[in-house]
């Protein structure tokens, strides 16, 4: 059965409160002109870390590259050149990365995928990007958490592999529309052996931390 829990609250808030090495690998499409606590991140991961970011504004130093070269778009910027590429930096720890496992292209650093899944987000990443990359940084049964879910890519990414989730979102009403379409994604995933449980927690105030296998951060007074 896989786990995945859903936060609405400041994302730091909530990374503050986990316990040291409590979550196998983050991967996560933050704001790009906010600030990335890289220390924090660390903390709390004992695998890979995985952060989209614009070329202009790099939150750190990666082990690995990687880059999406987005489709063309009609809009247009009157004072600037629009950019078509995103970049993915890659912090590696531990031995996991599934590249053998996969076809040659996916082993590349750079992918043009395309939404292809209705537009809810202004941000929202292509479902077929994030599986790749979920693929190639975690196992099966690994704890994934997306400390900045937006639309939930990254999150029903995670369910359509079998791995357990966190995820968190600050925008009361992206959350609700996110957590709805998560907890529908859930049971699609029945036939593959990966259906499991999803717990949204709308105020949040500290952790009991299960550890492996229930791989469960959850509120004691909602467990």
């Amino acid at each position: 059965m896989i786990d995945t829990s859903l936060y609405k609250c400041d994302a730091w808030r909530l990374i503050e409160a986990m316990p040291d090495k409590s979550i196998d690998h983050i991967i996560t499409d933050p704001m790009y002109d906010g600030i990335l606590n890289l220390g924090e991140l660390k903390r709390i991961c004992r695998g890979n870390i995985v952060v989209f970011c614009k070329p202009e504004n790099q939150f750190f130093k990666p082990d690995e590259y990687a880059f999406w070269l987005k489709p063309p778009s009609p809009k247009s910027n009157s004072k600037k050149l629009s950019r078509m590429v995103e970049m993915i930096l890659i912090l590696r720890c531990g031995e996991t990365f599934n590249g053998m496992d996969m076809h040659w292209r996916n082993r590349v650093n750079y992918w043009d995928d395309v939404l292809q899944e209705p537009q809810v987000h202004e941000f929202q990443k292509p479902m077929s990007l994030m599986e790749r990359i979920v693929r190639l940084y975690s196992n099966p049964n690994d704890l994934v958490i997306d400390p900045f879910m937006g639309s939930g890519s990254t999150i029903k990414a995670c369910q359509n592999l079998g791995r357990h989730s966190i995820g968190c979102e600050i925008d009361e009403q992206t959350f609700k529309k996110t957590a709805q379409s998560v907890i529908e994604n859930a049971p699609n995933k029945a036939c593959s052996g990966f259906a499991g449980t999803v717990r949204v927690y709308e105020n949040f105030s500290g952790f009991e931390f299960f550890s492996a296998p229930e791989h469960s951060l959850v509120p004691p007074a909602n467990r």
